[in-house]
């Protein structure tokens, strides 16, 4: 993020600081205020708090180059704005438990926990689950392959004990039932026997949210948020996440470190 660092470096040297080592930690406190005071030159609002989070995260990341590379000791002590319009929703472990806890062993039932595998389990997009084949599940690795990532990029997933379990369930007792033509994708639908497409996945998630008494808004990539979430307490670190559910730059990964705090 060049350009919000070179604003703040700007910015201070407008106010006669030219050198790294005459910054203070406050000087970063003042620069967050001075945007929260700021108009956007176009809409003629104030910055929002996404916007001016943007800034924070900058100058956490910048003063930790400059401690790491011994170019300054400073520390930017800086909280995040609250931003529940841009928020994610997701859900608690105990809010995952419920939907498990609503499906059965019948096919379908089946099919349901593979699909909380593919977008909970392995946090996958909406339509990198609705694009994924059987044989993109690599058995011996416990590995899957996402291949229509988004920007066209394709990255392997490891799938964790339990989600792949219930995926060789679902694809050794449920999907053969189910499949009526020949079809190498990984979810069947149950009236024509082929592959379920993105608009009847999320559906079928939200039918199972509802069934469990849930009552926030919920959707595959609500399962996404979550694991995303859950990763962080579980001790993985943020650059692990990053690459296990495909972000191509580490701010948007940024964001559910700061949810922690929020979990039950």
């Amino acid at each position: 993020m060049p350009r919000h660092v070179g604003e703040f470096l700007h910015y201070q040297e407008q106010r006669g600081k030219m050198g790294l080592q005459q910054l203070t930690a406050a000087d970063a406190t003042s620069y967050i205020d001075h945007l929260k005071i700021q108009t956007g030159i176009r809409t003629g609002r104030g910055y929002s708090a996404g916007h001016i989070n943007k800034y924070v995260q900058t100058l956490q990341l910048f003063s930790r180059y400059l401690r790491e590379t011994g170019k300054s000791g400073i520390g930017f002590n800086l909280e995040w704005l609250e931003d529940s319009r841009n928020k994610p929703v997701w859900l608690t472990v105990q809010e995952i438990g419920q939907l498990y806890e609503i499906t059965d062993d019948s096919v379908l039932g089946l099919r349901d926990q593979a699909m909380l595998a593919v977008f909970y389990g392995c946090g996958l997009r909406l339509n990198e689950g609705a694009s994924l084949e059987v044989g993109y599940i690599i058995t011996d690795r416990r590995l899957l392959y996402v291949r229509k990532g988004k920007g066209y990029k394709e990255r392997y997933v490891p799938i964790a004990g339990g989600s792949y379990e219930q995926l060789r369930l679902y694809i050794d007792h449920a999907r053969p039932q189910l499949l009526q033509t020949s079809s190498q994708m990984l979810f069947i639908g149950a009236n024509k026997g082929k592959g379920l497409t993105k608009q009847s996945l999320y559906v079928r998630i939200k039918g199972l949210a509802k069934k469990a008494g849930l009552i926030k808004n919920i959707g595959t990539h609500t399962l996404r948020h979550s694991i995303a979430t859950h990763l962080p307490a579980s001790g993985m670190s943020l650059e692990q996440i990053q690459e296990f559910l495909g972000h191509e730059v580490l701010d948007s990964t940024q964001i559910y470190t700061h949810l922690i705090n929020d979990m039950i």
